[in-house]
């Protein structure tokens, strides 16, 4: 076949004359498919050669366009300004059909197509952005075109996708996704318009985006003290960038004979890298064994070469001809002063990482409650309910902390390994021994590793060691010595760390406070009492009658005492109950009466009160003397209390007696 001939246009369809056409681009007509307005159609089964060949829209049976076949009797047309369904016809009006009889007809649908930067850019340190081009269609080509900017300098914005360059910009074949990354990197300043063009459909679209000039790269440590930390634990610091997206770090000199070498990547969009350095594992001779970042960000190396200048890795040992070695030193790098430099050009800042021996400083006990089977996941979450104490009852649950450093940098450091018997790489150990066995008896004794759990905070240096004391044969009264132990064989520290400190177990207790001489509670609304249960311990309090049976929830207060809220207003005074609680084994139940609410009103008052007597005693004597005693007047303020209803905690009965034995004390006192 040749190529295409000649057109004439109707409703802007390409039409072939007589001659021989070609397919090249073209799209095969399928009956049934679907094309993309502006998509060119080929077939070979018109089965007529020059003869007139209709479009006809099948909405209302008009006339779209119309063309010629060519000597062989193929059609090649194009879809520009149809939209619609439509079926070939020939001049007869005899629908046209393939070799299976199938009608040919065919859709158009108008292609739709929208372009926008997802920001703006400066050209030396925020270069990067996304081109978002929105279309029902996938899968389509596309060139892409911009004033002021080169095929060349086009092809450097778009790398992430395979392009190829034309004449005035570069073509993107099979478009999948609705986002382009793009980097304007180097990109000359100024606004620039990106003309997006679909071939087969001549869809356009235009983005606009304005690329700034970038200042001055740079990088700084955040903060202005010197980053101090443990030998053994994690230190963390964070570096600043301004106008770059990486920066070189360095850590040591050849003054403490250790040097790393890293570069540093920020992969997001907050311009800084937090790097945390694990100095126990600065044993390596690779930087990426030891130092990590944060979030998206990366580090890495470039070059491993012998000398310890700006060459990337871990140096030591330099000789006189200031030539080092690559490779790390075997153990972790000794506590000491350590400078650290960053930059992007050059150097830009300078601090001091100042590591210091670990130590173990200290140990105390907290009591914590036995709330539900599993224990927090959080450290901040189980300190959070905790007493402290160091006499925790059965069933409850003792906290041992150690205040301890310079082991966090150990990633195998979990309550399975604390043991007595470890090895080489395992050289921690709990141990929990039994102080009062009795005589001629073994002590209970028990290792970290059957502990419930055992947190490491590396934030604040402490170690949380949780004991179920109704677990491991703990019985009641037994007193227990907890020591955390850091072994003289492991890798941060020459001689042995420990600290220690006990607890008691006590009996798990709880008791009904205000029970009268009678053994009776009287209930008037809220109840409260005593207990050896941990704070923050939860527990139902019972109420029963005869005709009802209320309950309440209990909380246990950091001084052991506990108010279980009842309200009795509907119930008869001098009803019969029955009062109980239970927590594991702690237990109360006592017999109490329904009493009226004592409403206490304190009432200050003025009761004069007078009291004149005369008296006159004539004794006849040998001389006569007359005595006159007059009792001097007493006005007294007095306080009352009034209560309503009987007296809290008596009935009826008692309250009677009371005031018959006030009126005999009257009486006395008138006589």
């Amino acid at each position: 076949m040749s190529v295409f001939a000649g057109t004439i246009a109707f409703a802007g369809a390409a039409s072939a004359a007589a001659g021989n056409v070609e397919k090249g681009d073209a799209f095969d007509l399928n009956p049934g498919q679907r094309y993309w307005a502006g998509q060119t159609v080929f077939t070979d089964e018109a089965n007529s050669t020059e003869t007139t060949v209709e479009i006809i829209d099948e909405t209302d049976g008009s006339l779209a366009d119309s063309f010629v076949t060519d000597s062989e009797g193929d059609i090649k047309f194009s879809t520009k300004g149809l939209e619609g369904n439509y079926y070939l016809q020939n001049e007869n009006g005899q629908n046209l059909t393939d070799a299976n009889n199938k009608v040919l007809s065919f859709k158009v649908t108008s292609q739709d197509l929208s372009a926008s930067f997802e920001d703006d850019v400066d050209n030396k340190h925020s270069t990067k952005t996304e081109l978002n081009l929105n279309s029902k269609r996938t899968n389509y080509d596309a060139t892409i075109t911009s004033s002021g900017l080169s095929s060349e300098e086009l092809e450097g914005i778009f790398t992430d996708i395979t392009t190829k360059r034309t004449e005035n910009g570069v073509a993107i074949q099979t478009i999948q996704t609705e986002t382009i990354n793009t980097s304007f990197k180097d990109v000359d300043a100024g606004n620039y318009t990106f003309k997006v063009e679909v071939n087969d459909t001549g869809a356009v679209a235009e983005a606009d985006i304005n690329v700034s000039a970038g200042g001055d790269a740079m990088a700084t440590f955040q903060g202005s003290g010197v980053v101090s930390e443990e030998r053994g634990d994690i230190a963390s610091f964070t570096i600043d960038l301004e106008n770059s997206d990486k920066a070189n770090v360095s850590i040591g000199s050849q003054d403490v004979n250790w040097k790393a070498n890293f570069t540093v990547y920020d992969n997001g969009t907050d311009n800084e890298v937090t790097v945390n350095f694990n100095t126990y594992k600065s044993d390596s001779g690779v930087v990426k064994d030891f130092v990590s970042v944060e979030g998206d960000d990366a580090v890495k190396t470039h070059g491993t070469a012998s000398n310890g200048g700006s060459i990337q890795g871990v140096h030591t040992n330099w000789d006189n001809n200031q030539t080092a070695d690559p490779g790390g030193l075997g153990s972790p790098i000794s506590a000491g002063q350590y400078e650290m430099i960053t930059g992007v050009n050059g150097e830009d800042d300078v601090t001091q990482l100042s590591l210091n021996e670990g130590s173990i400083d200290g140990a105390q006990v907290w009591k914590h409650p036995r709330k539900t089977s599993n224990l927090p996941s959080d450290v901040s979450d189980l300190v959070s309910n905790v007493v402290k104490g160091d006499s925790v009852a059965m069933q409850d649950l003792a906290v041992v902390e150690f205040t301890a450093s310079g082991l966090y940098g150990n990633d195998s450091l979990t309550h399975h390994n604390l043991s007595t018997n470890f090895n080489a790489s395992d050289v921690y150990s709990l141990n929990v021994t039994q102080t009062n066995p009795g005589a001629n008896a073994q002590p209970n004794e028990f290792e970290g590793n059957q502990t419930r759990e055992v947190y490491f905070d590396s934030a604040n240096n402490t170690v949380y060691a949780v004991v179920d004391t109704s677990s491991n044969d703990i019985s009641v009264a037994d007193k227990y010595r907890a020591t955390f132990t850091v072994h003289q064989g492991s890798s941060v520290t020459d001689e042995a760390r420990s600290a220690n400190t006990t607890f008691t177990v006590t009996e798990r207790e709880l008791s009904f406070t205000g029970v009268n001489e009678s053994d009776v509670l009287p209930v008037a609304g809220n109840i409260s009492g005593d207990t050896s249960i941990a704070a923050g311990s939860e527990f139902q309090v019972q109420v029963k009658s005869d005709s009802f049976v209320r309950t309440a929830t209990a909380t246990v207060q950091d001084d052991g005492t506990f108010v279980a809220p009842f309200d009795f207003s509907d119930v008869d005074t001098g009803t019969d109950v029955t009062v109980s609680a239970k927590s594991g084994d702690a237990s109360d139940e006592v017999d109490g009466v329904i009493v009226e609410s004592a409403e206490t009103t304190t009432t200050t008052t003025s009761n004069s009160t007078t009291t004149t007597t005369t008296e006159t005693t004539t004794t006849t004597t040998t001389t006569a003397d007359t005595t006159t005693t007059t009792e001097e007047t007493t006005t007294e303020e007095t306080t009352t209390t009034e209560q309503s209803g009987s007296i809290p905690g008596f009935g009826v009965a008692v309250s009677m007696v009371a005031l018959v034995a006030a009126a005999l004390l009257a009486l006395r006192r008138s006589n």
